[in-house]
């Protein structure tokens, strides 16, 4: 968690404030994983807010230096981590590199923009983490490259157990700015969702992947 519960607190506040997290309630929508969801994250709503995402960027710093990980640059995996990934590497002054989704089809044909990682150790910034595929097969191109990867940091981070078992197999660290159960809560006090949707929600985040089909619920709609 961050370093404060006024951190946490204010953190969740930005989030909820400039819809980079919406609770769909009675209209769940199904992600690219093919999992539904009634939360909708966006991270890449903050840069539109200066002052929300330089508090956030600021909060991200002050905890990668709090964790002492151990990296010599940041990548940011295109598109929803390159604009975070970047700030926080001018931030704490090292390198940044963006992984992109596939390949150039021109030049050295890598999927890997910025310099030479062989040997580097780098920590990958996420907006967001739910299955966490998309940044383990960033974490697999680095290391094809000879990346040294073990950590990452994402503002938000669902905690999926499924997640957390893959991370761990493929020998990455996974932190977040602040766990996903405070955000839930800060969205009761903001009179976002009643305590008994607030139900229903933790009922999701401890259930993902089977809680749609126990309800009876199909998707409304479907990320792009």
């Amino acid at each position: 968690m961050p370093t404060s519960f006024l951190a946490q607190d204010i953190m969740a506040e930005h989030l909820l404030s400039h819809n980079a997290i919406v609770f769909l309630k009675d209209k769940p929508m199904r992600l690219r994983s093919g999992l539904v969801t009634p939360i909708y994250v966006d991270n890449r709503t903050l840069p539109s807010y200066p002052e929300a995402w330089r508090d956030i960027i600021e909060t991200m710093a002050s905890r990668i230096v709090e964790l002492k990980m151990p990296f010599d640059m940041i990548a940011g995996v295109e598109d929803a981590g390159t604009a975070h990934g970047g700030a926080l590497a001018y931030r704490l002054s090292v390198p940044f590199i963006t992984v992109r989704k596939v390949a150039k089809s021109y030049g050295d044909k890598t999927r890997i923009d910025g310099e030479n990682v062989k040997g580097k150790r780098v920590l990958i910034i996420e907006d967001h983490l739910s299955t966490g595929l998309s940044l383990l097969d960033a974490a697999k191109a680095l290391r094809e490259q000879g990346a040294i990867v073990t950590h990452c940091f994402a503002i938000t981070n669902f905690d999926m157990p499924e997640t957390a078992k893959l991370f761990d197999k493929n020998g990455i660290q996974a932190f977040q700015l602040l766990p996903f159960a405070a955000i839930v809560e800060k969205a009761v006090s903001m009179e976002l969702i009643t305590e008994k949707e607030k139900e229903d929600i933790e009922s999701w985040l401890d259930t993902p992947w089977s809680w749609a089909s126990q309800r009876g619920l199909l998707a409304q709609s479907t990320e792009n």
